[in-house]
């Protein structure tokens, strides 16, 4: 399976890119309890590499901003991710993103704030 269709097979629901905020909107108001408060992190995919994309450069961030928010590995309770692949728009939970780029990476969460969260 490539890179992109294992990561976006986490998706909990989907929507038209063009309705970008509208469909953010829903998402954080749809949450209820399993996401409160809800916070949005969004990326694009790129049209190459995604697999690299994400290890190289989405993981570090992703992992710092997750600690330094409080919304701690590995459950990252209160984020759901963004993700617009080409004019659709993604939405996933952050903890299985996550679970997804420490398989990937090799390694586990306490290895993965160890190296990219806040000093």
């Amino acid at each position: 399976m490539d890179a992109t269709d294992e990561l976006l097979r986490l998706a909990f629901d989907r929507a038209p890119a063009a309705e970008a905020n509208e469909a953010i909107s829903r998402m954080r108001a749809q949450a209820g309890d399993d996401i409160s408060g809800a916070i949005s992190y969004e990326l694009v995919l790129p049209a190459g590499d995604v697999r690299a994309h994400l290890l190289d450069y989405v993981l570090p961030r992703l992992v710092n901003y997750l600690e330094s928010s409080g919304a701690k590995l590995p459950h990252c309770g209160g984020v759901f991710l963004s993700v617009f692949a080409g004019d659709t728009l993604h939405f996933l939970h952050a903890r299985d993103v996550m679970a997804l780029l420490s398989r990937w990476s090799g390694l586990s969460m306490d290895e993965l704030k160890q190296q990219y969260g806040p000093k």
